[in-house]
């Protein structure tokens, strides 16, 4: 059986240099009431032997563990990989590290995650929440513990929480307006409409859109969807009932993905005969191979600005009062594709800024 070396610890420093426990911790911390040449003989010592501090125990000493958490839906979602990138890379310039965890829309998975984290005591979390009220309780109760909470994305509508989010509906309502530029005016809607926050916001853009636009509202033309695999086939029975459609608003680009399958599978050219629109830009519709408009959420901007608002909330100590809802900048873009490269290339639409 192979021998494990047991770790280096404080105690074990002490022993080796004939000190006591509380001489090799100030001396590591560079105590000025210990000498320069014990600090260097510690610190030599513990390099030597492959000390390492021990976090979770300092965090107890400290109350603080420069140690965030972060809660997102799906890291195979490149809108949620790239927040998490903005997150990491702000909270090292920040002298934080981050605990990334993903809940896959799963409220059970989600309050497992919860829990890990508020056991590990972090000093605080960011959260895109799994839709619905299963886990709420239990993040109230862990923000009453002093561990405050930032939500992005999307919110929890029954805790008033700072958030950073993009304004959903405003959104959906510029990229239908681009559509309806485009002489479409059949357009179906795809994805959720009740159950998960962005989807509620983005189905009303869609209303107001068609209804500024004095396009007739058809309850046909809105099909509910939760994934790509489901986008796939509830697309393809609605383009089996032959209804005459010329565009496709999705809520996001996993659906999109999905309903671009079907629509070329039916032999239907995009964009000629269906606009392809969506939500979030997404790595993966560009698999389809041909053009479609996106809204571009800026997600690398929405986990910086996430990270830093948590980061003034546990330096200040307190949620702001009233909670901060930040709203941040979108752009349309309409991505092209070459098909002698096949290199996708992006052209810049509109942008809008919006603060709250």
């Amino acid at each position: 059986m192979e021998n494990h070396k047991k770790p280096v610890t404080l105690k074990t420093l002490a022993v080796e240099l004939g000190l006591t426990p509380a001489t090799i911790s100030k001396a590591l911390r560079d105590s000025s009431d210990i000498s320069e040449k014990t600090r260097l003989l510690v610190k030599k010592t513990a390099k030597r032997l492959g000390y390492q501090p021990n976090l979770l125990a300092r965090s107890l000493i400290r109350r603080r563990s420069n140690i965030l958490g972060v809660l997102v839906p799906d890291l195979g979602h490149s809108f949620f990989a790239e927040v998490s990138r903005g997150m990491y890379e702000r909270a090292r310039q920040l002298g934080y590290e981050t605990i990334i965890m993903v809940h896959d829309e799963n409220a059970r998975i989600e309050r497992r995650n919860l829990r890990f984290l508020s056991a590990l005591n972090v000093d605080g979390i960011l959260i895109a929440s799994v839709p619905g009220a299963e886990n709420v309780e239990l993040i109230s109760n862990i923000y009453d513990r002093g561990i405050p909470f930032v939500c992005f994305d999307r919110v929890i509508e029954s805790l008033n929480f700072s958030a950073i989010t993009i304004d959903d509906e405003k959104a959906a309502s510029e990229i239908m307006d681009h559509i309806i530029r485009a002489n479409r005016g059949d357009i179906v809607f795809i994805g959720p409409t009740t159950d998960l926050f962005v989807a509620k916001g983005r189905f009303e853009g869609y209303k107001n859109a068609l209804n500024r636009a004095g396009i007739k509202f058809r309850q046909e033309f809105v099909l509910q969807c939760k994934s790509n695999a489901d986008a796939e086939q509830v697309m393809k029975k609605f383009i089996k009932t032959g209804r005459k459609f010329d565009a496709v608003l999705c809520v996001s680009g996993l659906i999109a993905y999905g309903v671009g399958c079907a629509t070329l599978k039916a032999g239907l050219s995009i964009p000629d005969q269906v606009m392809l629109a969506e939500f979030g830009d997404n790595n993966i519709v560009h698999r389809l191979g041909v053009p479609f408009m996106t809204v571009d959420q800026m997600p690398y901007e929405m986990g910086q600005k996430a990270l830093e608002m948590i980061v003034d909330i546990i330096d200040t100590g307190k949620q702001p009062q009233p909670p901060q809802h930040v709203f941040i900048e979108t752009r349309i873009l309409t991505h092209h594709f070459n098909s002698k490269s096949a290199i996708p290339t992006a052209t810049f639409e509109s942008q809008s800024i919006f603060n709250a």
